[in-house]
């Protein structure tokens, strides 16, 4: 069903970067000879942070979802503002919200307000329904999860129409799917770019980083500290994830594992800690983890070659104590169908996602080490905004960017296809510290 026309078609600046160059970020420069891109589950907590960067940034997505009702309310609420007034509603910093737009976005005036943005109502479960609403897209940035659901249908129906697919997943099994379809991909001449949020795109450029600073590294260790909870849709790709365990990558291969191996960290050096301001004494220092599923143990390994993968997230000593006898039990209950809606209903009922002021003042680090077999290492500590904040920016930068690279082809990530240099200059990323061999 679509809603009201908009006819309105934006998108990056086409350019051909050199062989291995991370090319300048492209603008969002109005192009009326280019296809409309769709941005699906565009009324969730971190779909209308997407909605309201693209537009900041001078897009107009085709709005699309589910449910009729928050999509016609997204659109009337959006309708009317201006570039300046998204910047701050998103968190990003006065100076960005101040400053002319056409430093950032050229062809954007900080005070023009919006226009009514299109919309489309349509669910992913009858194939050719989908295929249709796909029609004539130049790409799809999808943003409903879990999307151990709801990626293969579009997946799928991306591949047919010759739509290039990107979403903000971190679940394992998506990005192995997305891999397993690059022939066809490259066949139909569009990319397949899974993960262009928090966590993939910074920990991609730390994975960068430290194969570059060892090339002869064997063993790749990532971890994320990023103080805040987690959006209702992030619990619930949680609780559908929890009957899978915990994997690692070893030799290649992805295997199941117990948190309770001697091989694991118990601790992190994530930097120097911040001595002012609102992260003061919640950022760095020496702080525990815990192994997790991250989706870099699909990205890492594609973008380094690297076949020794684990990943980390912070926790309390405590429950790192408890992890391995907890998580089989939890395992075994969301295994349990009427548990598990149970357990997403009550994700529901709680906040939809981190508040303004979180998103505005929130920050994250990244910590990396790669190791080789002469005992040499290399580690790498990145900062950037709060994590919601971040997926916004990332990944509206990323599909500008597989837009401006026509000859991209095939299912990539993010530092393979653009080069990690690209990742790190991403607005408010930054180097914090750099340590041992190449350091």
């Amino acid at each position: 069903m679509t809603g009201h026309q908009h006819p309105s078609h934006e998108s990056a600046e086409e350019q051909s970067p050199g062989e291995g160059d991370a090319p300048e970020i492209p603008s969002a420069r109005r192009r009326d000879d280019v296809r409309p891109w769709l941005l699906y589950g565009a009324y969730g907590y971190t779909g209308r942070l997407l909605a309201m960067e693209a537009l900041r940034r001078g897009h107009r997505p085709i709005l699309a979802g589910r449910r009729e009702e928050p999509l016609q309310a997204l659109a009337h609420e959006l309708e009317g503002r201006t570039p300046r007034g998204l910047a701050r509603e998103l968190g990003h910093p006065e100076a960005v919200a101040h400053r002319r737009e056409a430093e950032h976005a050229p062809g954007v005036d900080p005070e023009a307000p919006l226009p009514r943005s299109e919309w489309r109502r349509f669910s992913l479960d009858h194939p050719g329904t989908l295929r249709r609403e796909l029609e004539g897209v130049s790409a799809v940035l999808h943003a409903a999860g879990p999307f151990l659901h709801t990626a293969p249908p579009m997946l799928e129906a991306c591949l047919e129409v010759g739509a290039h697919y990107l979403d903000i997943t971190g679940e394992v099994p998506v990005f192995e799917r997305a891999f397993g379809l690059h022939q066809r991909a490259r066949d139909a001449g569009v990319v397949l770019l899974p993960g262009v949020g928090m966590d993939v795109v910074p920990t991609d450029a730390a994975a960068g980083l430290l194969a570059e600073a060892l090339p002869t590294g064997r063993r790749l260790e990532l971890a994320i500290h990023s103080p805040g909870g987690p959006s209702a849709g992030t619990l619930k790709t949680i609780v559908d994830g929890l009957p899978g365990g915990l994997l690692v990558r070893r030799d290649g291969r992805l295997e199941g594992a117990s948190p309770g191996r001697r091989e694991f960290r118990r601790e992190v050096d994530f930097g120097p800690e911040p001595q002012e301001g609102p992260m003061a004494g919640r950022l760095g220092g020496r702080r525990s983890v815990a192994p997790y599923t991250w989706g870099d143990l699909a990205t890492a390994w594609r973008t380094t070659g690297v076949g020794h993968v684990t990943c980390y997230m912070t926790t309390s000593r405590w429950q790192v104590r408890l992890l391995p006898v907890a998580l089989p039990l939890l395992r075994a209950a969301m295994s349990v169908g009427p548990v598990r809606r149970l357990a997403r209903r009550a994700a529901d009922r709680g906040p939809a996602g981190p508040s303004l002021e979180h998103r505005r003042t929130g920050r994250t680090r990244v910590w990396g080490r790669m190791e080789d077999d002469e005992r040499r290492w290399s580690e790498v500590v990145l900062e950037l905004p709060q994590g919601y904040r971040f997926t916004a920016v990332a990944g509206v930068r990323a599909l500008e960017e597989v837009l401006a690279r026509p000859g991209l082809r095939g299912a990539v990530t993010p530092a393979g296809a653009f080069g990690h240099g690209w990742v790190l200059g991403l607005p408010e990323l930054e180097v914090v510290e750099r340590r041992g061999f190449g350091g």
